[in-house]
């Protein structure tokens, strides 16, 4: 394909092993860990921190090598196996998109770990948490890596069960493992979308190859029907990792989690997935006006839907979990008004303030033994290192000037313009509902009265707070310092596309197709979302901080929007009553329960009865007798000479 042979030309160099050793260190962690050293806590957690560091170094070695290259495109493929006509290899892929995702990954996912050793100090599962944890980063990292979709599709999954493990870690507490199960649920839903589309493009194009596949698309050579559906095929797998509208209902309930683990997940990893899949096929979407179209729709309601859900909420880290999923979709948005950039912008600076603003929860969690923001108050004096990078991370993600968030944030408001008014203005109203619930939550838990915190009850297995909530303090060192070092790339991140530079780079990892718009900076754009930004935190501040307007008569005033925003939409319910007690609980799960005791359970025992019926039946010749032997012997030489016979007849 000449696609190929023009990235081959101008690869860079970087040793392959290099991009394998990214892949092995954490997985080396995690086997290390599980086999060796799980009841070993301290060196369990000096082993993720050390497998991990390693990916990192040599992820920030391998960006500064593609940007000296330009961009350029570096695969390296083996064959994995054959069957009949299905060829599939193993390999890497390493290009700007690539780069940027290695750095998030591993730079977030290092920092969590160092965060992780001061806040899961003294839980039981401590070694089997920092396993967990290698597996997760190795999954994410082999899913950035790949350079085949089937190779692809196979860390996706590793992505998904490793979530299952960590959100359900303290599967002993009833909630945590209902929230695994709901989230391994949901998005296995939004995989079948994507494993449909694996299928689908070996039958049309004959290749997995990310590279064939953007050719494929590109070239004309299939019909507009069939590149949709695959485009909606990825975007529904992306639709499921990445929280999308209707598929985000699990999202919220991951945190039951270890507070890292929401930071990782929201930040770096799993959520992360679905945008960068939809990223990576970008050349897909763009030939298909249809997929683009769903994409940006979906993304905006996603984003306006989750915006109000979190206006209500009164526990700190579900007001970050609902603020992930309308980022997400913020993100998803750009994708499908072709803003290509943007998007991947937006995911590279959100995960740096992100992880902040969760790991603060984290920190504040530490000290209160709760995050019910109703039982805070008055900790910006008490935990001031926390207080300040709180205010931080929450300034960039409402779009402050000139912090991170405000420069990628603009950029996505510019492409919804140029794409669809109507998609603007509903990406302007979750600008200013982000800063209104983000300082909303900085007044309840930061300003006023303390209010005491939660109770430590010391007779609950599921109790895992040490301290007296009764007088909160700092954080110690462990968890103290990745807030101080996150807060740098929360102000600077945004720096880096100033003069266009990140777009530029990561733009070489799409083929040359006929429409990339430019990125440009427009004024209108940025001060009237700066403005509703700035509006948004007065409000806040009127109600939450000065108290000039009553919270709760703003609720009367507003309770049917107020009651269907606390009820999520009803979504939960719906899916609850109608699928889960409902049709499957009366039908499908009838039918798999049938299934289970006729077909599995009938197939099984009754191998065991054949097996000892045969059995019963051969006892009275094994008598000890050698004719007996020998006559069972030459039965069984001539059965098996008539049996060639009859099959092979002369």
């Amino acid at each position: 394909m000449p696609f190929l042979e023009a990235a081959a030309a101008k690869s860079p160099t970087i040793d392959e092993w290099l991009l394998w050793a990214i892949l092995a260190s954490p997985l080396t962690a995690w086997g290390l860990i599980a086999l060796y050293f799980r009841r070993l806590p301290a060196v369990a957690g000096y082993l993720a921190i050390a497998g991990i560091g390693i990916s990192c170094v040599i992820s920030f070695v391998t960006l500064f090598n593609v940007i000296d290259a330009d961009g350029a495109i570096a695969q390296h493929t083996h064959e994995w196996f054959t069957a009949g006509d299905v060829v599939v290899n193993l390999g890497v892929r390493v290009d700007g998109l690539t780069a940027v995702m290695l750095v998030v990954v591993t730079s977030v996912s290092l920092l969590v770990q160092v965060y992780s050793t001061g806040y899961m100090a003294g839980d039981a599962g401590y070694g089997r948490y920092f396993a967990h944890m290698c597996l997760f980063t190795t999954s994410m990292l082999g899913l950035v890596l790949a350079d085949n979709l089937f190779m692809l599709f196979i860390f996706w999954e590793l992505v998904g069960l490793s979530s299952y493990l960590l959100i359900g870690f303290w599967f002993h507490k009833p909630s945590a493992a209902a929230a695994a199960k709901k989230a391994f649920i949901v998005t296995r839903i939004g995989d079948l979308g994507l494993l449909a589309a694996l299928l689908l493009i070996w039958s049309r194009a004959g290749t997995f190859d990310i590279a064939g596949i953007h050719h494929w698309a590109a070239s004309g050579e299939a019909s507009d029907k069939i590149v949709t559906l695959f485009a909606l095929g990825i975007f529904a797998g992306a639709a499921g990792k990445s929280a999308q509208f209707p598929l985000h209902v699990w999202l919220p309930d991951a945190m039951e989690g270890p507070t890292p683990v929401s930071a990782l997940i929201h930040a770096a990893t799993m959520v992360a997935a679905g945008v960068y899949l939809v990223a990576r096929f970008f050349p897909v979407f763009e030939v298909s006006a249809d997929a683009s179209e769903v994409v940006a729709w979906i993304g905006a309601a996603t984003a306006l839907i989750a915006a109000t859900i979190a206006l209500v909420q009164t526990d700190l880290k579900r007001v970050l979990a609902y603020s992930t999923v309308s980022q997400l979709g913020y993100m998803m948005l750009a994708l499908g008004a072709l803003g290509y950039v943007a998007a991947i912008f937006h995911l590279f600076t959100h995960a740096f303030f992100k992880a902040l603003l969760f790991l603060g929860s984290g920190s504040v969690n530490h000290g209160t033994n709760t995050f019910d923001m109703r039982k805070m108050g008055g900790l910006r004096k008490k935990m001031p290192v926390t207080f300040w990078t709180f205010v931080i991370g929450s300034l960039s993600l409402a779009g402050i000037f000139p912090l991170a968030g405000f420069w990628s944030k603009d950029e996505i408001l510019l492409d919804a313009w140029r794409y669809d008014r109507a998609l603007w203005f509903m990406a302007a109203t979750v600008a200013f509902m982000t800063a209104f619930y983000m300082f909303r939550a900085i007044f309840l838990t930061f300003f006023g009265e303390y209010k005491g915190g939660e109770p430590v009850d010391h007779h609950d297995p599921d109790n895992h707070f040490h301290g007296d909530p009764a007088h909160p303090h700092e954080s110690p060192w462990p968890m103290r310092a990745p807030l101080l070092i996150l807060a740098v790339p929360a102000v600077l991140a945004g720096l880096f596309n100033v003069n266009h530079d990140f777009g530029d780079f990561i733009n070489h990892a799409l083929p040359e197709l006929p429409h990339h718009d430019e990125s440009t900076f427009e004024w209108g754009i940025a001060l009237s979302s700066l403005g509703l930004a700035l509006a948004g935190i007065g409000l806040a501040w009127a109600i939450y901080y000065k108290r000039w307007v009553a919270s709760a008569s703003l609720r009367e005033v507003f309770l049917p929007l107020a009651g269907v925003f606390e009820r999520k939409y009803f979504l939960d319910d719906i899916y609850e009553d109608i699928f889960v007690r409902g049709i499957f609980h009366r039908g499908w799960n009838r039918l798999l329960e049938l299934n289970d005791r006729y077909v599995i359970e009938g197939v099984v025992n009754g191998s065991g009865r054949l097996v000892r019926g045969v059995s019963n039946g051969l006892r009275p010749i094994q008598n000890g007798l050698l004719q007996t032997y020998g006559l069972g012997f030459a039965a069984g030489v001539i059965i098996f000479v008539l049996a060639v016979f009859a099959a092979n007849p002369l």
